[in-house]
């Protein structure tokens, strides 16, 4: 329905207020920041795991500053930081990396 709205809208057809308002809450969902819980019942890795994860992070960062034209490199990196993101439950890069850190040094 909202597909057919843009398209309609685009073409000068007034877009239906159903779909008009679905939209709009569509998009201020959208741009609402979203934190996720800094503490609660969720599960963390096993710290060896955070470890080997925060060491691969660390390695494919050194190899893309090195190269930082390598598709190799910076297709490793950004494995490095997704793995990161789903171990530590973190839908942000920087927090996931930031919360490795911390779990693995306490």
């Amino acid at each position: 329905m909202l597909a057919a709205a843009v398209l309609d809208a685009a073409r000068g057809i007034p877009v239906p207020a159903g779909a008009e308002r679905a939209l709009r809450q569509a998009v201020r969902a959208a741009r609402t920041p979203r934190s996720a819980p800094s503490s609660g019942p969720y599960l963390l890795p096993l710290r060896e795991d955070a470890e080997k994860a925060l060491g691969r992070y660390f390695e494919a960062r050194l190899r893309l500053t090195a190269a930082p034209a390598d598709r190799e490199a910076r297709g490793a990196f950004e494995d490095s930081l997704f793995t990161l993101c789903v171990l530590m439950g973190r839908p942000c890069p920087a927090e996931a990396l930031h919360e490795a850190v911390q779990y693995t040094e306490s």
